[in-house]
C-alpha cells in the first residue's frame, strides 16, 4: 500500500471528530435525526477548515446501512466507498475546471436517475463559486425542485460571488477558522497516535503557520516530520518554515524600549545576511505586538494570546514596559511596513524606516499631555502649569505663552521697534499705547481661573475702555483738534504712535480725493447721456 500523508490519514470520519465546527455538525445531525434534511447545502469558509469533509461525512450518514444516522459507522461497504473516493452515488465534481454550461447539462442528466446501490445521490460541487453565470442559471431549476432522493451541497471559500437566486434556494452553513488552542490539541492528538515527540515551542510555531487551517497545520507537521524525523524541536523547525526566532522578537522589544537604532537595524542586517524572508519577519512582529497588546489590555493568561504557557510570563514582562498608546502605535506602524514590503520594491529599506519610526515613536509627546501644557501655559507664571516632557538631552518642551504674556509683550515697558498698521489693526494700536498695569495675584478656584482663560472676559474688561478712549483720540488728532485725553497728564505716546497717526490722516485725506474724482466721472457720464437724449 503506498504511503498517505497525515493529512488524508487523519481526515475526520464522522461529525464529532469535526474540529471547530460543534455549529455544523449539531444542525446536521439534528436535521438527520428529524429527517428534515434539505435538498441544497452551501459549506463556505476559508480553506481547509473541513467543508468537503463535512459533505463526505453528510453522504456517509444518509447512506450507511445503519442510517439514517448521526453517526455512521465506517465498516459498511457504503461508507468504505464513500471514505475511498469510490462510490457511484457520491458525485464529487471540481467546478474550477467543469465550470462551463455543457458540464451542468450533463450533471442535470446525471441525476435523472435513481441512486445505484445507496439510499441517496449526493453531489459535491467543490469551487462552486467559479461556475460562470450561464452555468448558474442552467442549474436553478434542478436545485430547485431535484428529483427524489438527490442531495446537492456546494462548497465554496467565496459564497459572495455565488448568484443570488442559488443561495435563496440553499441552507448556507459558514465555517469558521480554528484557534491557536484547537490546532495545537489537534496536532498533540496525532502526534501522540503517530509517536511523534514534539516541542510545544514547535506546535505553537506551526499553529500560528497555519493561519486557522486544519490542513495546512497537517501539512506542516508532515513536512517537519520529514526533516527532524520523530523528534521535532522548536529551533530546526523555525529553521525549516523560516519563522523569526524568538530571541530576534525579544531583541526587538528591547531595542524600542531602549530607543536604540542601533540594535534595530542590526537585526535587518542580520536577517539579510542570512538570507530570511524579511516580510516572514515582518508579520512575526505583527504577531508579537499583538500579544503584547493583548497581554496589556487583557492581562497574561487571556485566551486572546496565540502563545504557549512558557512564554507568557515573557510577555507580559515585555508588555509591561510600555502603554497601550504606545503597543497600538507600533501596531499600526508594522500593519503599514508590512503593506510596503509586499506591494513596494526594495524591501529591506522600507524594513529598515519602519523599524526606525517605531524606535522614535517613544519620544513623541501624547495628545493629551500637550492640551494640558497648552492649558497650563494660558495660566500665566502666577499658576505654573504642567511640567514640561523632558527628552533624552535633558531639554524641556517648550510652552505655549499665555494671554496675558502676549500682551504684556505689547506694553510700552517693553523695548520694541514701530510696527505698520497692517500688521496692528486697532487692536494692536490700542494695546501699545496703553500703559501696562501689572496684575495683582487673585485666590481663585481652578474652575474659575480655567473659565476666565478660556473667554478671555478679564482680558476685554482692561482692553475694551482703553480701546474706545485711543480710537477718539486719533479721531481728534486726524481732524486737527486738541489731544485733551493727554493735556495736563504729561503722557508720552510709545515709540511709532505719532507716525502712524500721521499716516492714518494721510490715507483719509487720500480717501476723500479718490472719492471727488469718482464722483466727478458719475457727473460727466449723467451730463454726456443727457446730452446724447437731448440730440435723439
Amino acid at each position: 500500500m503506498t504511503y498517505q500523508v497525515i493529512a488524508r490519514k487523519w481526515r475526520p470520519q464522522s461529525f464529532a471528530d469535526l474540529v471547530g465546527q460543534e455549529h455544523v455538525t449539531e444542525t446536521l445531525a439534528n436535521a438527520i435525526k428529524m429527517n428534515r434534511v434539505a435538498h441544497a447545502y452551501i459549506f463556505s469558509g476559508a480553506r481547509g477548515v473541513g467543508k468537503t469533509t463535512a459533505a463526505r461525512i453528510l453522504a456517509k450518514a444518509l447512506n450507511c446501512v445503519n442510517g439514517p444516522t448521526a453517526e455512521p459507522c465506517g465498516e459498511c461497504d457504503s461508507c468504505k466507498e464513500i471514505a475511498a473516493g469510490s462510490s457511484l452515488d457520491v458525485i464529487e465534481i471540481d467546478a474550477a475546471s467543469n465550470r462551463g454550461i455543457d458540464q451542468i447539462r450533463e450533471l442535470r442528466e446525471m441525476v435523472r436517475y435513481a441512486p445505484a446501490a445507496s439510499r441517496s445521490k449526493v453531489v459535491i460541487l467543490d469551487e462552486a463559486h467559479m461556475l460562470t453565470g450561464e452555468a448558474s442559471n442552467a442549474l436553478l431549476k434542478t436545485l430547485e425542485e431535484p428529483p427524489e432522493r438527490v442531495i446537492f451541497v456546494m462548497a465554496t471559500t467565496q459564497p459572495e460571488d455565488l448568484e443570488d437566486t442559488i443561495r435563496s434556494r440553499s441552507q448556507h452553513f459558514h465555517f469558521r477558522a480554528l484557534t491557536f488552542n484547537e490546532i495545537i490539541s489537534r496536532l498533540q492528538y496525532i502526534a501522540e497516535k503517530e509517536g511523534l515527540k514534539i516541542d510545544d515551542g514547535a506546535l505553537s510555531v506551526m499553529a500560528r503557520m497555519a493561519e486557522g487551517s486544519m490542513r495546512d497545520a497537517l501539512s506542516l507537521l508532515e513536512q517537519a516530520r520529514a526533516y527532524c524525523g520523530d523528534d521535532i524541536h522548536d529551533e530546526p523547525v523555525r529553521n525549516l518554515l523560516g519563522v523569526v526566532p524568538e530571541d530576534s522578537l525579544q531583541e526587538l522589544v528591547e531595542a524600542i524600549a531602549g530607543q536604540s537604532a542601533e540594535r534595530a537595524l542590526g537585526l535587518v542586517h542580520i536577517f539579510q545576511k542570512e538570507g530570511r524572508n524579511l516580510q516572514h519577519f515582518c508579520r512575526e512582529a505583527i504577531r508579537h505586538m499583538r500579544n503584547l497588546l493583548i497581554a496589556r489590555v487583557c492581562g497574561a493568561d487571556s485566551d486572546l494570546i496565540a502563545a504557549t504557557p512558557e512564554q507568557r510570563p515573557g510577555l507580559a514582562k515585555a508588555a509591561a514596559l510600555f502603554s497601550e498608546e504606545d503597543l497600538t502605535r507600533y501596531f499600526q506602524i508594522l500593519l503599514q511596513t508590512e503593506n510596503d514590503l509586499r506591494h513596494k520594491s526594495d524591501p529591506r529599506v522600507h524594513l529598515e524606516m519602519g523599524l526606525l519610526r517605531m524606535v522614535n515613536a517613544a519620544r513623541l509627546a501624547p495628545l493629551e499631555e500637550l492640551l494640558a501644557q497648552a492649558r497650563g501655559g494660558a495660566g500665566g507664571g502666577s499658576q505654573g502649569g504642567t511640567a514640561p516632557r523632558s527628552t533624552g538631552s535633558g531639554s524641556a518642551t517648550p510652552s505655549f505663552p499665555s494671554r496675558s504674556a502676549s500682551a504684556s509683550a505689547f506694553s510700552p515697558q517693553s523695548e520694541t521697534k514701530p510696527m505698520a498698521t497692517s500688521a496692528w489693526g486697532a487692536s494692536g494700536i490700542a494695546a501699545a499705547a496703553a500703559p501696562a498695569r501689572t496684575p495683582e495675584p487673585t485666590k481663585q478656584s481652578s474652575a474659575a481661573a480655567l473659565a476666565i482663560k478660556c473667554s478671555g472676559a478679564g482680558q476685554r474688561k482692561s482692553i475694551h475702555p482703553r480701546l474706545r478712549a485711543h480710537q477718539n483720540r486719533s479721531g481728534r488728532i486726524c481732524r486737527g483738534g486738541p489731544d485733551r485725553g493727554t493735556s495736563g497728564r504729561n503722557q508720552k505716546h510709545p515709540s511709532g504712535t505719532a507716525e502712524i497717526y500721521r499716516g492714518i490722516a494721510g490715507a483719509r485725506v487720500a480717501l476723500g480725493a479718490r472719492r471727488r474724482r469718482i464722483a466727478n466721472l458719475f457727473s460727466a457720464g449723467e451730463e454726456h447721456v443727457r446730452g446724447i437724449n437731448r440730440r435723439a
